[in-house]
């Protein structure tokens, strides 16, 4: 079974086409719902397949000719008029809470990005015999490429300048452009074609160049972006997000605000002019030393930042309001229970992956009611969304 007619019934969570061939479902990429396509299998196991399209047999009216000409790449949906790839994360989410948590969420809403190309302020290159691009979907397989459509006009110069350079030497290379530009290489080369463009220049986890950080601007305030520090990278929605985490929580100078898996402090010092204080928690040492760095560096001298665990966030500090915004794999059980048990008025949840927020959600929801829940188009074209959750407390 080389190639099949595959019929495109659906889209899954990962923007993959849904199909069935002979009773057994089919994944197939690039591929839209009511379109046909000769398929070919790449993949063929007992319960499933995947493949790739060969050729379309019938075309989607909201297909589009996308900016972008690599195959396999990191943007399932760029083919997808960008009205529908909304749309679809909509879909999505409902779908996903409906059957994992069993909330049915009405007139839910996407903020869409005032920028779909270019948005991307970091991007991580990989480098195979000297050749510079990503990795095909699932694979190890390189896609050079010249230009990346979602990155920045600078990142971009920038790979330009690499494709010139001698990478032999090179594995990886990190590009992030917040105005200032840091280049953080896994390998070794010749730095001199590119220090006119660039503030700082890691090489094999030395600075070779320029200053240990960066500076990034959101709104009014900046904040320090070291080699290893997590920043969002797209600034534009970014900012839309904490407005609403903000929003969420209301502004209420009486009130102490503890944020849970803080980083670098952006979402602490974001909310500090508007409440008494905010104690920020996290565990990576790095992160909290440039947060300590963007307190003073924004003057927010209610914040506090603790390195520890999360999950181990002192109980007695009287917080009426708590945001959350943890990793991909969402909250650990000792801290939702820790949580429950200080049980504070207002818990807003800024989550990364539907998946676990609808799971902690149903543990959630025993003490409190879901109030609303705002999407993020964070990242378009790919299947990615960003969600903020307020719950309320029961009375």
């Amino acid at each position: 079974m080389d190639e099949v007619l595959v019929k495109c019934e659906r889209l899954d969570d990962f923007g993959r086409g849904i199909g069935y061939v002979q009773g057994k479902i089919i994944f197939v990429p690039n591929l839209f719902p009511l379109e046909e396509a000769l398929v070919k299998v790449t993949l063929n196991k007992k319960k499933y397949m995947v493949g790739e399209v060969k050729r379309l047999v019938q075309k989607s009216s909201l297909r589009i000719v996308p900016e972008c000409d690599l195959e396999n790449c990191g943007c399932a949906l760029k083919s997808l008029c960008y009205e529908k790839t909304l749309a679809y994360k909509i879909d999505k989410v409902k779908n996903i809470f409906k059957r994992y948590s069993f909330l049915n969420l009405d007139n839910l809403e996407i903020i869409s990005s005032d920028k779909v190309y270019g948005y991307r302020n970091k991007i991580t290159l990989k480098v195979r015999e000297g050749k510079l691009g990503f990795f095909k979907n699932g694979t190890n397989e390189l896609l050079e490429i010249e230009k990346c459509m979602l990155a920045s006009d600078k990142i971009n110069e920038i790979i330009k300048i690499l494709r010139k350079c001698d990478l032999s030497d090179v594995r990886e290379i990190v590009l992030k452009d917040f105005g200032e530009v840091m280049i953080i290489i896994d390998g070794k080369m010749d730095i001199s074609l590119l220090k006119t463009l660039t503030s700082s220049i890691y090489m094999n986890n030395k600075l070779v160049y320029g200053s240990e950080m960066i500076t990034a601007s959101l709104g009014n305030f900046k904040f320090y972006v070291s080699k290893d520090s997590f920043f969002q990278v797209n600034l534009d929605v970014a900012f839309k997000l904490y407005s609403k985490v903000l929003d969420y929580l209301g502004h209420d100078l009486d009130k102490k605000v503890l944020d849970l898996y803080c980083g670098t402090g952006t979402i602490s010092i974001f909310l500090s002019k508007y409440f008494k204080e905010v104690i920020g928690y996290e565990i990576n040492s790095e992160a909290i030393f440039c947060a300590n760095l963007n307190k003073k560096l924004n003057g927010a001298n209610n914040v506090r930042f603790i390195c520890a665990d999360a999950s181990d966030f002192d109980s007695t500090l009287d917080a009426q309001k708590i945001v959350v915004d943890p990793p991909r794999s969402g909250l650990r059980a000792e801290g939702i229970d820790k949580i429950l048990k200080i049980n504070p008025e207002t818990l807003v949840y800024v989550s990364c992956d539907p998946m676990t927020l609808a799971r902690d959600l149903n543990i959630l929801k025993e003490k409190y009611f879901v109030s609303s829940v705002t999407l993020f188009d964070m990242f378009p074209w790919t299947y990615h969304v960003e969600s903020v959750c307020l719950l309320v407390r029961k009375s």
